[in-house]
This record gives structure tokens, sequence and C-alpha cells, in this order.
């Protein structure tokens, strides 16, 4: 975090500035249906969900960011690079100028994008946002090497949730074989002794 300070002090000292998503990045949505998505295809093909489909052909063949336009709004992001697949209730945000790291404003929406858009999404039983909305949207844009250090430091640490996610599963699973085995004393569980 240090070199990053010695960063921001030195090629940011009066601040950075703010633009918003609408001017700097084209926001649209797929074309594909839900129903469309193989098992095995060759591209991701991305839905309302946290969950990754697949479809053997692509609309894009970008860098991107991809968020739901109803349901888990706020709460769900993938990064792209290359080629996907896109439903129709989901939106890209694919930045235009070089200006902006597309992981950097990742990361930023990850943490910022919630709050923003609740204050103007439509409820009904499902909350669901439109194109302006996503275009008002404003992103810091400080100098590409500070954003290129913000990634390697978040990406980092997504890593090692990562891992630590895994670690933690196998433990449970560890934990449960043995708890089972040290307290069935040879009867049937759940049942009458």
């Amino acid at each position: 975090m240090s070199e990053l300070n010695k960063l921001i002090s030195e090629m940011c000292p009066n601040g950075v500035t703010f633009m918003r998503i609408g001017n700097i990045a084209e926001v649209g949505t797929g074309s594909s249906n839900g129903n469309e998505a193989i098992d095995g295809g060759l591209y991701p093909f991305f839905i309302r969900s946290q969950t990754v489909k697949t479809k053997n052909d692509y609309e894009y063949d970008e860098e991107a960011i991809i968020i739901p336009g109803e349901g888990g709004v706020g709460e769900i992001f993938h990064y792209v690079d290359g080629k996907y697949a896109l439903h129709q209730r989901v939106y890209r945000i694919h930045f235009t100028t070089e200006d902006v790291l597309t992981k950097f404003a990742y990361y930023y929406m990850q943490a910022y994008f919630k709050p923003f858009i609740m204050k103007k999404a439509v409820s009904a039983t499902v909350t669901s946002i439109r194109k302006p909305m996503i275009q008002d949207f404003s992103i810091p844009i400080p100098p590409l090497p500070i954003q290129r250090e913000i990634v390697q430091i978040l990406d980092n640490f997504t890593e090692l949730t990562a891992e630590l996610t895994a670690e933690l599963t196998a433990r449970k699973k560890q934990y449960e074989y043995y708890r089972d085995a040290l307290l069935t004393f040879g009867v049937h569980r759940g049942g009458d002794i």
C-alpha cells in the first residue's frame, strides 16, 4: 500500500477527475435468450445470474464488465476479456477510452455501484435498471499507473480469498467426515438405539 500512497501523492496531488460511464464507455445488452445455453459450449454466456453458462456462438469479442439488468442488481459483476455471448436483459460496459482499465472500473463498480443504483432502480417484485441509469454512474479516472497498482493489489486479494475459500471448504468436508466417523459408534444415525 505504501507504493500506492506514494503514486497517489505524486500523481494526484489535487485529487482525481470523475467521469460518467456514458461519456467513456459503450453500454448495451445482448440478444440471446436463456434457453440458447448449452453444456460445454465454446464461449461464456452471461445470463442474469452469478452462474456463467456457455454457447457455441458469441456476440462480442472485447474486454467488458457484465451486470444484470434485473435480479442481483448491484451484486452480480463479471469481468470478461475475449469472446462471449450475452442475454438480452444483461448489460455490457465496454470502455472506449484508454484512460480507464476495465478491471479497475470493475472493482470500483463492485464497491460503489449498488448504493448508487438502488436510489434509481425500479422495484416491483424484481429490481431492474435501464441503460441511462448505468450511463449516469461516475467513476474516478486516476492515472494509469495508479489504476494498475490498485488492480494488482485487488487481484492478489481476490486470489487469496479464492484459495482460503477452497481451503475452508476442504476443512469443512474433513470435519464432517471425522465428526461422523467419531460419533457413529457402530449404530445407525438418527434412528432408535
